[in-house]
């Protein structure tokens, strides 16, 4: 378990080490300036001695795939969850006759008077 005070300093080590597992010759700057920060900055994460501002947070979230709400601690889902939404582009009163759509609306109004909702 992660002490909540230290997580964006074991995270930010994870990903390094991920990243050295992958590509030995990984350096430090290397892996910084991946990050958009300078050699100074990451290993004052390291040793926990600083955090990065939120553009920064952002960058490294970027960069690594993973999400900040993860780097920070929030949650222990590590990639980004992408938000889809859907929504209609088409007329749901297409191809009914005029009496029809004049009762769909008077029954809109009537549910907005049931559930105390006032008519617009």
């Amino acid at each position: 378990m992660i002490n909540k005070d230290n997580v964006f300093k074991e995270r930010i080590a994870e990903l390094f080490e991920n990243e050295k597992d992958r590509n030995p010759k990984m350096t430090q700057e290397e892996f910084a300036g991946i990050c958009g920060a300078s050699r100074s900055q990451f290993t004052g994460w390291l040793s926990g001695q600083g955090s990065p501002n939120p553009n920064m947070l952002r960058k490294i979230a970027t960069a690594w795939n993973v999400s900040t709400d993860w780097l920070v601690g929030k949650t222990d889902i590590r990639q980004p969850i992408e938000t889809i939404a859907a929504h209609r582009t088409d007329n749901i009163m297409d191809g009914l006759p005029p009496e029809a759509e004049e009762r769909v609306l008077e029954f809109i109004e009537l549910m907005k008077i049931k559930h105390g909702k006032k008519s617009t």
